[in-house]
């Protein structure tokens, strides 16, 4: 699977697109939404959080399936894989049983997921909303219109599977710029415009809807749909049984990984006012878009890094792997600083209704992302191996972080500094070193190989001078 230089440009650009929409719509929040919307907000982009909670794993699993099969693999296994020494035709069949899986699975669990949002969902809207100052019924209506687009989003999650796992970067990366781009237009005229919380809501359905449609004219291509109707179908529901092996131990790591990190704002406006969690949620913001402009170099060749396992090319592995974390580091070292520096200063200029938090916390908050981008590579590098030895591990941590989480928002006056030190503190017990290390063991990696990852990597950028 070929992966250009043009492929990491668009991933760029689309991850500064992602970036742009908090930058260029994250001052017009804070300007124009009281402090009390900004929590609420900063929750509901915490329900994106179910997506990868239901998902449990098989987005990662059907995306690497996906991968092995454009590669030229015959046969799906439950864990591992058969090494592909010749190229060999893509298994029709094998892929027209997969796409079905895909979507009868992620059709169940969107039906799911909108019953537990009229549900659940509608006990916790009414305790957040306790004492709230501004317009109830609004931000209701937001509420549960951003919980269906939730259950959209998650039907049609797996059309960002198929065209990454087919290796069409560039392609997806388009898409997103192009939708991200309806996102800052719309949600920012109609916040001007004073429709308050919902303005959020309606730019974010108008580019998920967009997304989706060019994603699925993208992928089914005249070629891929006339060999699709000529072929028969392996049986989906084995698929599914056969994916499922690797699946939930993914879904079972994602799922603990996540209560550990996305839904901290939820849990913790249960114990702190919203308020205050509109200050977390903004400083989280940003170190969660510090993490995903760390990987961008590594999300834009895992696809070639898992072809690369498939053929067994170990030291293009670790190639890839080494020069992964030379560029997250910089990144991190880079916006930190940027952040602590003047985050503060622009935030003042804007006029904003919400902080960032202490210098002090923010550091922590920075360090622990760097950590979570770091020790997501290792992961990232085991599963494209389809193993995951790390799912028991994750879940030991995730029950250990959140009962002293609790115990912590309960009996201690830490407060929010709770939601930072105690999952890392739980991380780092076990989870953050054990992975590295673990790989660092098996690709025999040593402080030369890093220091040629640094040589390689300024070679790149005089290449692209």
């Amino acid at each position: 699977m070929n992966i250009s230089k043009a492929d990491l440009f668009w991933n760029y650009g689309a991850t500064f697109m992602r970036v742009a929409s908090g930058v260029i719509v994250l001052p017009v929040i804070l300007r124009m939404l009281p402090a009390e919307d900004v929590g609420l907000w900063s929750i509901m982009i915490g329900l994106n959080s179910m997506i990868y909670l239901l998902d449990f794993g098989f987005y990662q699993t059907f995306s690497r399936a996906i991968t092995y099969i454009f590669s030229g693999a015959q046969s799906l296994l439950k864990e591992g894989f058969v090494p592909i020494v010749n190229n060999k035709e893509v298994n029709y069949p094998l892929l027209k049983g997969t796409l079905h899986a895909m979507r009868s699975l992620y059709g169940a669990l969107s039906l799911f997921l909108l019953i537990i949002f009229f549900t659940i969902g509608i006990w916790y809207i009414n305790r957040v909303l306790l004492g709230y100052q501004g317009d109830i019924v609004d931000a209701k209506r937001a509420w549960f219109i951003y919980s269906v687009l939730l259950c959209y989003q998650f039907y049609t999650y797996y059309y960002d599977a198929l065209l990454i796992g087919r290796g069409l970067i560039k392609r997806a990366k388009q898409i997103i710029i192009f939708s991200q781009l309806f996102h800052i237009i719309v949600s920012t005229i109609l916040l001007f415009s004073g429709y308050g919380i919902i303005s959020l809501v309606i730019g974010q359905s108008i580019s998920t809807l967009i997304n989706r449609y060019l994603a699925k004219r993208v992928f089914y291509d005249k070629e891929l749909k006339k060999s699709l109707k000529s072929s028969s179908s392996s049986d989906w529901v084995e698929i599914i049984k056969t994916l499922f092996t690797t699946a939930y131990k993914s879904g079972l790591a994602s799922l603990s990984w996540i209560f550990t990190n996305r839904m901290l704002a939820i849990f913790g406006a249960l114990f702190l006012p919203i308020t205050v969690i509109a200050d977390y949620g903004i400083s989280k913001q940003i170190t969660d878009i510090t993490i995903t402009l760390s990987v961008v170099w590594f999300t834009t060749y895992y696809p070639k890094l898992t072809g690369k396992q498939v053929a067994n090319e170990k030291n293009e592995v670790k190639r890839l792997y080494i020069k992964s974390q030379i560029v997250a580091l910089f990144v991190f070292i880079v916006i930190s600083f940027g952040t602590l520096l003047f985050g503060g200063v622009l935030l003042d200029f804007i006029k904003s209704s919400t902080s960032l938090l202490p210098v002090g916390i923010m550091s922590i908050l920075f360090l622990a992302s760097l950590f979570e981008a770091l020790t997501y590579l290792s992961t990232s590098v085991l599963l494209s191996k389809n193993i995951v030895p790390h799912y028991k591990a994750q879940m030991i941590t995730a029950l250990f972080a959140l009962v002293f989480l609790y115990l912590s928002l309960r009996w201690t006056n830490l407060g929010v500094l709770s939601l930072i030190v105690v999952p890392f503190f739980s991380q780092l017990l076990y989870q953050h070193w054990k992975w590295f290390s673990l790989l660092a063991k098996e690709m025999k990696i040593t402080p030369k190989d890093y220091l040629n990852g640094v040589k390689s990597l300024f070679e790149s950028i005089n290449k692209i001078r």
